[in-house]
């Protein structure tokens, strides 16, 4: 009886077992290979953008709302609309801010920091496989959906300890049509997070290069804060 019972508890254990890896169907590599092919065709996206802060000891979440343009080469223009008008361009190491209401631009210096923005483009778009394997230990959790698609949801945690002593883990969903983010979730060591979500997300279609600047007026004030 008892060897009965240890047979039919074995069983049942390869037999979840089994099911999970079924349902789960990915493994590291095959996420590596797709998103190398896919980052062979990435040009350009475009996406409306939620980005949500929570503050975990004071109990407080704020939100903003907006565009992102990305371009290939690291150009990327956020575009914040609610509840604040502002623009972020990153570009060649630098960052600028334009604050509409005040009518002034903020420069930043980002090359002392250039390694904590190499692993956030990184979570970006046309990321190769093979580029966030390098900076991450990476964990499929497995198959969901988010916002109507099918993603896979992955765990990364960075391989640079100085990265890890500010952001010990990362969420990704990844859109398995087109291999794009849709979600981002940040955890921070103190345990506050943000997450940033992509919706109405096109692929490889024309910018502007007015989307890919600034849309300040001449009359703006440059400013270079202190870092």
């Amino acid at each position: 009886m008892q060897r009965a019972i240890l047979f039919l508890s074995l069983l049942s254990l390869c037999t979840a077992l089994a099911a999970a890896q079924a349902s789960h169907g990915w493994s590291t590599e095959l996420i590596v290979e797709r998103l190398n092919e896919a980052a062979e065709h990435f040009r350009t996206l475009t996406a409306k953008l939620e980005y949500t802060k929570v503050t975990v000891v004071v109990n407080d979440r704020s939100s903003q709302q907006g565009y992102i343009y990305f371009r290939r080469n690291n150009r990327i223009l956020v575009d914040i609309t609610h509840p604040e008008p502002k623009q972020i361009l990153f570009h060649d190491n630098r960052a600028e801010i334009f604050y509409p209401k005040m009518n002034q631009i903020q420069e930043y210096n980002l090359e002392k920091h250039r390694g904590l923005v190499e692993q956030f483009l990184l979570l970006g778009f046309g990321t190769s496989g093979n580029a966030l394997r390098k900076a991450y230990l990476i964990t499929v959790l497995g198959e969901t959906r988010l916002d109507g698609r099918a993603v896979i949801e992955l765990e990364l945690t960075p391989k640079d300890e100085r990265i890890r002593n500010q952001i010990y883990e990362i969420h990704l969903w990844l859109d398995l049509a087109s291999w794009v983010p849709v979600q981002q979730k940040f955890f921070e060591v103190g345990g506050d997070y943000f997450t940033t979500r992509y919706t109405d997300i096109k692929v490889n279609v024309p910018i502007p290069q007015s989307k890919l600047r600034l849309n300040a007026p001449k009359s703006a004030h440059r400013v270079k804060p202190r870092t």
